[in-house]
């Protein structure tokens, strides 16, 4: 091969050029007494120069290299490999964060909160806020999650492949396999720890420049001591200016972490003002302004109509063009960051106005990945349901917005005016041949203990198909005993007026007080059909199965529960809302909360007990102010937790299940390339 092909395939690398240093009598004093004496005889000699070279170490520890922003640095070293488009980091698909992403490597600006939709990608602009703090801004790192199995997750699948996949980050990695743990991963010049909420001990005891909390709202608060927020915060003191703080949550209510951080702590809050792709007009996206065919008339689609079909549009302010999908991420690429206040640029604002904490909001809407007809479906069937889940849904998860609970003082007369003409006992009949009641279900509150001679309250309630979840009260009263719940619940059948027969498909009863082992002992007995219920006022989920082993006992004996059972812990203020909320609805409307007829006045001291307690603005929870008997209102809110837990808004109907399914279309999903000749021809 000749000399010139072969130089052509296998180039050889110049080496580092010659430099040239200037030598004078005046040795610094820093110098060894050894290198001091050459030096000095090297210029008696007539020398005045030294031709030198820079090693590889020392070039690359000498470099000068220039401030870089962020979102530019994650577009040059971070690769995403858990994601729906893997591979390089692109801008592209999220502009918005990257004004987020600036924000937070910005001198002065020590707090950045993200009030923000899921799948917006504000937890990946924390990981890219880590790896530029890696590469250029390097101190201790913690991020803290809601629990230890997410943060050793999140270790796992995103933040050690965030460093190894990276050519520019994984020069850091010390090559040690204990040193890129579940826990803790130790670079060459500094490390990244993991918490979680709750623990005192992860949240301590070491001090933070790089502070990630993410999904704040969904924290848990350790006992005896702040909060979880507060003890991470409390990690980053000594670095003063210098640290970086990232807030990122999905909110929850009006008094949730996150909201509070956006609203009273941000010293400047940005809102994403995106421009049309057809007359370059600037604009605050509105929720309000999502159209569909046949928006709030008699003609308005469903919500898996317009889901289905992609029937959501976006309308410009300006101009009127009608935007789909494509349009609005086109118009989003084109946005820019906004002050409220001010309404300057993020830029010119913090030149300015020098925040140290920012807010930004992000709605599911300015997403690439949520199509506005994703946005619709979700008010749609807020608005067909009428529940306290889809309204949390929509403002939650779409809206970016925390709920409030409203709620109408409740009237006894109120309540009665929703019995029907049923007699106590009975079942609503099918309509036009088709079968209404998908299941029966029942709530049974314990009064006192069995040497006290207590009893039980009980309600039994019949649900509807459907995701509306119409019911209808069947029978309210009292039992003595257990033997006498056998005979109620799983004894009697219950007759629609044609005699089609229901029987009770589960019990949902309270297992706190003084008769929790004989609840036990009667769930276990009734393994699948008996539910125990512990009310907690707040939660992080509307339910969490407990696992018990044991029977309680006041002497400290461990009894073992054979084959063990679930302690269903429910959020007692989600379900109470919703209860609200269902009482609330006309008898004619979808999803209404029936009684049965009241004759004899046999409701009356059922309307009472549904009236005892009111919501409480300043505790934000349900409270009985005057002590008045609320046992029947428990009962219901054990039947609607129970019918949550059992899905009874998506059980089949059984006439659907045998009916042919129509043929429906497929669509391909679209593919990577059809993505980007999507962003192409925008």
């Amino acid at each position: 091969m000749a000399d010139a092909e072969q130089a052509a395939l296998c180039p050889v690398k110049k080496p580092e050029p010659l430099r040239t240093v200037s030598l004078t009598a005046a040795v610094p004093a820093w110098m060894s007494p050894a290198v001091a004496s050459e030096v000095r005889g090297h210029i008696r000699s007539g020398g005045s120069t030294v031709l030198f070279r820079f090693s590889k170490g020392e070039r690359k520890v000498l470099r000068r290299r220039r401030p870089i922003p962020v979102s530019e640095w994650a577009e040059k070293y971070r690769i995403v490999e858990m994601s729906s488009i893997p591979g390089k980091w692109k801008n592209l698909f999220t502009p918005y964060l990257v004004g987020i992403m600036d924000a937070a490597g910005t001198p002065g600006v020590e707090t950045v909160i993200i009030c923000k939709s899921p799948q917006t990608g504000g937890s990946e602009s924390g990981h890219n806020l880590v790896g530029w703090c890696i590469d250029r801004s390097p101190g201790p790192v913690m991020y803290v999650f809601p629990d230890e199995i997410t943060a050793r997750e999140n270790a796992k699948d995103r933040i050690i492949p965030m460093i190894t996949d990276s050519p520019r980050l994984c020069e850091y990695m010390t090559g040690y396999g204990d040193d890129a743990s579940s826990l803790r991963i130790n670079l060459t010049h500094m490390p990244i720890y993991l918490g979680w909420s709750g623990s005192v001990s992860r949240l301590g005891n070491k001090p933070i420049r790089t502070l990630i909390l993410d999904e704040l709202d969904k924290y848990k608060n350790p006992k005896n001591e702040a909060t979880s927020e507060v003890l991470a915060e409390k990690r980053t003191t000594t670095w003063r200016s210098r640290k970086h703080i990232l807030k990122i949550s999905t909110p929850t209510t009006e008094d949730g972490p996150i909201w509070q951080a956006f609203q009273v702590e941000a010293g400047a809050r940005f809102d994403y003002w995106v421009r049309c792709p057809h007359c370059g007009f600037s604009q605050l996206m509105a929720f309000e302004r999502i159209d569909w065919p046949g928006k709030d008339t008699d003609k308005e689609p469903s919500a898996e109509t317009v889901l289905t079909r992609r029937l959501a549009t976006y309308p410009c302010e300006h101009c009127g063009a009608v935007w789909d999908d494509s349009d609005r991420d086109r118009a989003v690429r084109k946005g820019e960051w906004r002050e409220r206040t001010s309404g300057l640029e993020l830029a010119s604002h913090l030149a300015t106005a020098s925040p140290v904490k920012v807010g930004f909001h992000v709605p599911a809407w300015l997403s690439y990945f949520v199509s506005l007809s994703e946005v619709a479906a979700a008010a749609l069937k807020y608005k067909e349901s009428g529940k306290l889940d889809d309204l949390k849904n929509l403002q939650n998860q779409y809206k970016a917005e925390p709920w409030k609970e409203e709620h109408a003082v409740r009237s006894e007369d109120a309540v009665l005016a929703l019995c029907d003409d049923r007699p106590r006992g009975s079942v609503p009949g099918p309509v036009n041949g088709r079968a209404r009641v998908a299941c029966l279900l029942a709530g049974v509150d314990t009064q006192g203990t069995s040497e006290q001679k207590g009893y039980f309250r009980y309600v039994l309630r019949a649900f509807g198909f459907g995701e509306n979840e119409e019911s209808w009260l069947i029978q309210a009263g009292a039992a003595p005993t257990f033997s006498a719940l056998n005979e109620i619940l799983w004894g009697n059948e219950y007759l629609t007026p044609d005699g089609q027969k229901y029987r009770v498909r589960a019990c949902m009863i309270d297992a706190m007080g003084a008769r929790t082992r004989e609840v036990y002992s009667w769930a276990i007995r009734h393994r699948g059909r008996v539910f125990p219920w512990q009310g907690l006022r707040s939660s992080t989920q509307p339910y969490t199965p407990a696992p018990q082993e044991y029977f309680p006992d006041v002497r400290g004996n461990k009894v073992k529960i054979p084959g063990g059972l679930n302690l269903w812990r429910c959020d007692t203020t989600f379900f109470k809302s919703d209860l609200a909320h269902k009482l609330a609805i006309a008898p004619d409307d979808p999803g209404a909360f029936h009684l049965h007829s009241n004759y004899g006045g046999i409701l009356e001291q059922y309307a009472r007990e549904m009236c005892a307690e009111v919501w409480d603005d300043e505790k934000l929870a349900w409270v009985n102010p005057s002590g008045k008997d609320n046992h029947y209102w428990d009962c219901e809110t054990m039947v609607d937790a129970l019918a949550y837990i059992l899905n009874v808004r998506h059980m089949p109907h059984p006439a659907d299940a045998r009916a042919p399914r129509p043929h429906r279309e497929q669509r391909r999903p679209l593919t990577i390339s059809d993505r980007l000749a999507n962003i192409r021809r925008s």
